[in-house]
């Protein structure tokens, strides 16, 4: 086993089993942090300092409109602030769905982006292991591009699963996940060592052509 990508060395099925489970649990991590990091942190980030704008313009303006109604009587400006505060909290809950929804929508382009990004390397990295062990199986052709199609759609789906969950459509995309693992299926269980037998082979004939 190797995590070389090097497609000149053999890999064997243990290897690609291995391979495919460590770049998956990997390239998952990353696209759970990425998408977590850009549909939640910044949005509520952004989100938080702009209802304490909305508040604090609403308490100025409450406390202004309270200190111009005292005429120059006796004013408490602590106790006005609370209680405009107090007072701004139902308006301030009412904005903020609008205001997370709006900053949410801001990066979740960005969020998509990430996990195309994330899909492409896992897709690409399994490809190079997936090629290894057809070569190790002596697989060749174009039924290949079979496998290296099961390995694009098995890493797009583990890759998007946090956006797809979140979207309620892990199930309606779950048979491109399953089709990825049925199309990976045969150059997983292919012979193995077929790519040294062919370098011998190919050395003996040399050999036998040497005057």
């Amino acid at each position: 086993m190797s995590f070389s990508l090097d497609l000149t060395k053999p890999l064997g099925r243990l290897g690609l089993a291995i391979n495919t489970l460590v770049l998956g649990v990997v390239f998952y991590g990353i696209s759970v942090g990425a998408y977590y990091y850009m549909t939640h942190t910044l949005p509520e980030s952004g989100a938080h300092a702009k209802e304490a704008a909305v508040k604090a313009a609403l308490v100025e303006k409450a406390v202004a409109k309270a200190k111009t109604a005292a005429k120059g009587k006796a004013f408490d400006e602590k106790a006005a602030i609370a209680a405009a505060e107090a007072a701004a909290e139902p308006e301030v809950k009412k904005q903020a769905e609008k205001i997370h929804h709006d900053a949410s929508g801001i990066w979740a382009p960005f969020a998509i982006f990430l996990l195309i990004i994330s899909a492409i390397f896992f897709a690409g990295f399994l490809s190079v292991y997936v090629q290894r062990r057809a070569n190790d199986g002596g697989l060749k052709g174009l039924w290949i591009f079979t496998n290296h199609l099961g390995a694009w759609a098995f890493a797009s789906y583990v890759a998007f699963y946090p956006y797809l969950t979140d979207q309620g459509l892990r199930n309606a995309w779950a048979p491109a996940f399953i089709g990825g693992l049925v199309l990976l299926l045969p150059v997983l269980f292919a012979g193995e060592g077929h790519h040294d037998h062919d370098h011998d082979h190919g050395d003996g004939h040399d050999h036998g052509h040497t005057h």
